[in-house]
């Protein structure tokens, strides 16, 4: 059999005399060997067949030049992501006598790239700017049977169906919607057949991928001035259904009940985010949009997302239940409902201060909870991330539902591929029999929190970015997908911008995680705040260790408010829990702060310490004690990190703690 590979991509061109006789045969109704022409042509044919397209037709349709114009303004973002990759082509294919062609998704041509002769030439079959290729009008060509299959194909000569055509050879490739995977168009590189290459196919679905990744790149973008622009919406309209859809017509975000919305006014709208809400493509003509309305939209429930650069997309906001003046209710008015709701059990309590900034911060962090979207925190070590995470958690729409803490730096690549996703029986050596869920699956219903984000292996993250756009995970060692609702809250310390120019984290992915942004201003920045701290680490402590609250020298007391705590909340609660722990008495005193808060002058500093210090400074156990608390200041109160510069194991360093808190000599004794 000279076709022996019928399902094959590239056409063999020695095949071409058994393509001949089975497309005659074919046309004439006459039975045919299958097996003597591939698969996709085939099928095409049957297609046209079912479609009447007339085998003999001369050339393709043609659109009317203002058709032409309002198609390529309809599809301007299209057009304009696919520039550089149709430029890149027009260099690669310049002297090889080929048009390179974008189509819109009904198989129109929006532009045309090509050298004199060949565009003559295409012109005689209307291979040129306007011209309709789609199957059912011009039978089979790459860019309709491409658009029909939704996949890349080559035809070459005399596979394509209708006879003056069949001196052609052509290659093109689908674009695919990066968000909802819709067809947007088609890129296609034909030429006569003597110009055929198999390697055209590998180039045209390299251009369409790089199209693909251009439009990714812009949506993120839009969405996230889309996201930022409404927010105030979803909150205003919380006891609502609201969908944000995109300028495209795209679901971005829904919050709300859909079943009520559903019972209550017929509404029908596709559930994954990336849907389509018809009538809502702001790139089509009102006229057009209105005719799209469905019976069930209307007007008054439409509200335009807006910013200095033109309109983003819509939101639509359908009333459920009954509350007078809904359209009056002002941001404010919905800010202080759900400030005084929580006042009564304030799901952020637990965060300590008052200062300006930070109750700023905590407002913002209560309009964000209810809303149904990533969360990124962002904040130096020891912050407080954790704290707002589980603060968002247990104010959001879940708070029965389970908080999931992962912190993305303690594990290696592969651990925390583990971790995160799961693996099967078998997956690897000395997985656990039966396998063990991921951290999505053990958060689902709830709130997954990813510490330390910037530490994400750069590999990692397309599996990240699938789980969070799909929500499905996909065990190591399995193929089978599992659905997941999670609540993403991620926090990193790094600049992810930096960290994105410089290669090591995906663009993509830090949209997708930073829908909303929530900054943890540093401690030095709320000083009022040091006080209020120290008092609720004071009775917390007394509590821990069963014993009244300590009183702090009034030196010890300013010396904790002046110092600037680089290490924040976290080095304040580590060197005040260490001084509440060696003081034996009920007075903390200025022995016990570690050097670097105590601020000795230079000059002084053997005064200083001679004074503070017992006669017996000079015995190894007094030079030990020392370095152990001078260890742990340097540490900022991090007891793995003195116990390592000590070159000892932590455990031995608490057994030393406690030698030293019970040595009578010591300067906590008496206290």
């Amino acid at each position: 059999m000279p076709f022996s590979r019928c399902g094959t991509l590239i056409p063999r061109l020695g095949d071409e005399p058994v393509v001949a006789s089975a497309w005659e045969r074919f046309v004439q109704d006459q039975p045919l060997e299958v097996a003597g022409v591939r698969s996709v042509v085939l099928a095409s044919w049957q297609r046209c067949r079912s479609e009447a397209v007339d085998p003999a037709r001369h050339s393709a349709p043609g659109a009317a030049a203002e058709r032409v114009r309002q198609l390529q303004r309809q599809n301007r973002e299209l057009c304009e992501a696919a520039r550089p990759a149709l430029e890149g082509l027009r260099d690669i294919l310049r002297e090889c006598g080929t048009l390179i062609m974008l189509c819109d998704p009904g198989g129109t041509v929006l532009h045309l790239n090509g050298e004199t002769r060949a565009r003559s030439i295409g012109e005689g079959i209307n291979l040129a700017t306007g011209g309709c290729w789609n199957e059912d009008v011009i039978g089979t060509n790459a860019i309709g049977t491409a658009i029909a299959t939704a996949a890349p194909v080559q035809i070459h000569a005399d596979e394509h169906f209708c006879l003056d055509v069949k001196r052609w050879t052509c290659a093109a490739a689908p674009i695919l919607d990066p968000f909802s995977r819709t067809l947007l168009g088609v890129v296609d590189v034909s030429g006569v057949k003597e110009t055929f290459h198999g390697h055209t196919l590998g180039l045209v679905v390299a251009a369409a991928r790089q199209i693909e990744s251009e439009l990714a790149r812009r949506d993120v973008a839009l969405h996230e001035r889309l996201l930022t622009r409404a927010i105030d919406h979803f909150i205003r309209y919380a006891s609502d259904y609201v969908v944000l859809v995109d300028s495209r017509g795209r679901i971005v975000r829904a919050n709300g009940n859909a079943q009520v919305a559903r019972e209550s006014y017929d509404v029908r709208l596709p559930l994954e985010v990336g849907g389509q809400v018809p009538g809502l493509n702001l790139a089509l003509p009102q006229i057009d949009r209105s005719c799209q309305h469905p019976e069930w939209l209307r007007s008054e429930w439409l509200h335009p997302v807006k910013d200095h650069d033109g309109m983003l997309g819509t939101m639509l906001v359908i009333p459920l239940g009954t509350r007078q003046n809904r359209s009056a209710v002002s941001l404010s008015t919905a800010t202080a409902t759900v400030t005084a709701t929580m006042a009564g059990n304030d799901a952020f309590g637990e965060i300590i201060g008052g200062s300006e900034v930070l109750e700023a911060t905590k407002a913002r962090a209560r309009r964000i909870a209810p809303l149904d979207l990533p969360v990124l925190l962002l904040g130096e070590t020891g912050a407080g991330k954790e704290l707002f995470a589980r603060a968002l958690h247990r104010a959001g729409k879940r708070p029965e539902g389970p908080f999931i803490a992962v912190n993305c730096g303690a594990f290696t690549r592969e651990l925390l591929a583990s971790e995160l996703f799961g693996y099967t029986d078998g997956a690897f050596t000395g997985a656990r029999r039966g396998g063990l869920p991921g951290k999505f699956e053990q958060a689902d219903g709830g709130t997954l929190f990813l510490d330390e984000l910037g530490e994400l292996p750069l590999d990692m993250q397309p599996h990240l970015l699938r789980v969070l756009q799909d929500g499905v995970v996909v065990r190591l060692g399995d193929t089978r997908e599992r659905r997941v609702s999670v609540r993403v809250v991620a926090a990193t310390n790094r600049d992810l911008q930096k960290e994105i120019a410089a290669g090591r984290f995906r663009e993509d992915l830090y949209h997708r995680l930073c829908v909303v942004s929530l900054p943890l201003p540093p401690l030095r920045d709320r000083p009022g705040d040091i006080e209020a701290i120290i008092e609720h680490l004071n009775s917390k402590l007394a509590r821990k260790y069963s014993c009244a609250p300590k009183q702090l020298e009034p030196a010890v007391r300013q010396a904790l408010l002046s110092h600037r705590w680089p290490g924040n909340i976290r080095e304040l609660q580590n060197v005040f829990e260490v001084m509440f722990a060696l003081s034996e008495g009920n007075i903390i005193d200025t022995s016990l702060l570690p050097p670097s808060i105590a601020q000795t002058p230079k000059d002084s500093l053997s005064v200083s310490t001679s004074t503070s210090l017992p006669v017996s400074f000079g015995r190894l156990e007094e030079m030990e004690r020392q370095a152990i608390l001078d260890a742990i200041a340097n540490a900022h109160g991090n007891m793995s990190m003195a116990a390592r510069t000590l070159g000892i194991s932590r455990s031995t360093l608490y057994v030393k703690l406690a030698s030293i808190r019970a040595q009578p000599g010591s300067s906590s004794a008496g206290m």
